[in-house]
């Protein structure tokens, strides 16, 4: 290359940079800002209120999924043919799921969560998504590996993780 076109392209470069700082689209999209979507990995308590409108964009519901499925989280999948509309028992080669109602009270469950294998503690989050609707619960300290939560019979978050198209993360 000789002189003369290096110095061309030095200029030709530096105009470029010059249009760029003041190039100012049409059309004007919201970006989906990673770090918005990290918080609500780590904290999805804060944002309960508003999880289901953020997953219903999709660059956003496809990025949280990866994070979800790439951050040491466990993983249950949809039921592929459930028989029922209500599943009581999931269970995967990390963890098993049972549901069982109290003999006292017809309307209150007992969710006996169960780690499977060598996994680390602590986990603190179990995540039901289904159709775009997703809720968590604060998973309560773990004893020789099983915690225990209670849910009702009338929440959302019972009919969420007793419905074979949800799927389950548990960070």
């Amino acid at each position: 290359m000789n002189q003369r076109n290096s110095i061309s392209n030095t200029f030709l470069a530096i105009n470029y940079l010059n249009l760029t700082k003041n190039y100012k689209p049409k059309k004007i999209k919201e970006k989906t800002n990673i770090k918005k979507i990290w918080d609500v990995v780590l904290n999805p308590k804060k944002y309960e209120n508003e999880i289901n409108t953020l997953l219903k964009d999709k660059v956003f519901s496809q990025v949280f999924f990866k994070i979800l499925d790439g951050e040491n989280t466990l993983y249950q999948p949809k039921l592929i043919a459930a028989a029922s509309d209500i599943v009581l028992k999931r269970s995967t080669s990390q963890f098993d799921i049972e549901i069982i109602q109290s003999n006292k009270n017809q309307n209150t469950f007992y969710l006996i969560l169960t780690l499977l294998g060598d996994i680390e503690l602590p986990l603190s989050n179990l995540y039901v998504i289904c159709n775009n609707i997703s809720l968590c619960m604060k998973i309560s300290s773990f004893n020789n590996r099983q915690a225990q939560m209670i849910l009702n019979k009338h929440d959302q978050f019972f009919n969420l993780v007793t419905n074979p198209e949800t799927e389950i993360f548990i960070r």
